[in-house]
């Protein structure tokens, strides 16, 4: 089995009108008519998850928001929400301490949902912009102020996404709230350092959970298993499945040290699975 990242894994380097490179796609399809199992494992809700698999032309399996749901088939197998009261309260927190530029959150009934946490015109002037560059990689996100706070308060979150700007400044600010929110809510919220921004989950709720709930879901030998990634929300399958783990070369070196392999781009994994002749 493949279990995948898709941003700055699957889709490095980026084919913006085509989704995925012809070289990616030809093995993945020809991995699975010959029997393999493909995963794409992602922060990402679960839009992108049916686009790719739309892409591909082949059944695949899809871990979606680091974690929190499982759906083969078109089906979900397995799902995992935040507590809303607690998240309600860690989310006023994080706003009224760290000032974030906007709060993301993902849910069972919206792809993705912005909340500017003050006022970010040119902030929102570059958001609009980097969206319609995006292309292929464009995804439905509502700006309704009113769906945000219907969906903190009775919806069903997945995943929230805390951005503090666009700035190497911004990195550095995220990087260091991350420590300190993983210290303080370490036993309630999972917690995920992404560039200008954190990730975080319910508890107990990473990529490599999901994973482990996949295999043991459909009876798939551990040991079979491939993981590739690039990020912070990576390094758990890089722990769960360190032997047959593979990080990209252009990766921040901490995330990089905990795979066992490294690579330049997704097709070099064939090369590793065929000399194991899996």
């Amino acid at each position: 089995m493949i279990a995948t990242d898709l941003d700055g894994t699957l889709f490095f380097p980026k084919a913006r009108f085509r989704l995925i490179r012809p070289k990616a796609l030809k093995f993945i399809r020809s991995f699975i008519d010959e029997g393999g199992e493909f995963v794409v494992v992602s922060g990402r809700n679960e839009f992108f998850g049916q686009k790719v698999q739309k892409k591909i032309a082949r059944p695949i399996g899809i871990i979606g928001c680091n974690g929190s749901f499982i759906m083969q088939n078109n089906k979900k197998i397995f799902e995992n929400y935040f507590n809303n009261e607690k998240l309600k309260n860690l989310l006023s927190d994080i706003e009224k301490i760290y000032r974030p530029m906007c709060i993301f959150i993902m849910t069972k009934k919206h792809n993705m949902i912005c909340h500017p946490t003050r006022k970010f015109g040119l902030y929102a002037a570059s958001y609009l912009l980097y969206y319609f560059l995006q292309g292929a990689y464009r995804e439905p996100t509502c700006f309704s102020q009113k769906a945000y706070f219907d969906e903190l308060d009775k919806g069903k979150t997945y995943k929230v996404l805390i951005m503090f700007g666009v700035t190497n400044k911004a990195k550095i600010k995220a990087k260091e709230i991350n420590k300190a929110l993983r210290s303080k809510y370490y036993d309630e919220f999972e917690f995920s350092y992404a560039g200008q921004g954190i990730e975080i989950s319910p508890s107990n709720c990473s990529k490599a959970e999901g994973l482990k709930n996949y295999i043991n879901y459909f009876k798939i030998n551990h040991d079979n298993v491939y993981v590739i990634g690039d990020s912070g929300n990576d390094i758990s399958m890089f722990h769960e499945f360190y032997e047959n783990s593979f990080c990209m070369a252009h990766a921040p070196i901490f995330v990089s040290k905990y795979a066992n392999h490294i690579v330049n781009n997704f097709i070099e994994i064939e090369k590793y699975i065929k000399k194991e002749g899996k």
